[in-house]
């Protein structure tokens, strides 16, 4: 039997993701990329394992009803979908009018 993923990206935050990535490899070169995408990586799957221990930062959300978690220059924007398990709608850069964007 195959163990769930601890966290599912949706189309939005693929793309979002593939988005960063580019940048990231203009900016900052192969090295640094992978090893923030890895962060972007384990941060996700803290967020999977609990939640609930992080600040959800709601404020941002627009009355949207999804959390946040911020991760260097990012705010994965989530919502949980059971024990262990949470869904990344969006990867937004912490700079944006955030809850504008998800509004």
């Amino acid at each position: 039997m195959a163990k769930k993923k601890p966290y599912l990206l949706t189309v939005t935050a693929r793309r979002h993701l593939r988005e960063a990535k580019a940048w990231s490899l203009r900016r900052w070169g192969p090295k640094l990329t992978e090893a923030y995408f890895i962060e972007l990586d384990e941060a996700a799957k803290r967020l999977a394992k609990d939640y609930k221990t992080f600040r959800s930062r709601e404020e941002l959300a627009g009355g949207t009803g999804l959390l946040l978690h911020p991760i260097r220059e990012h705010y994965l924007v989530y919502e949980p979908l059971g024990k262990g398990q949470v869904a990344i709608v969006a990867v937004l850069r912490q700079t944006r009018d955030i809850p504008a964007i998800l509004s």
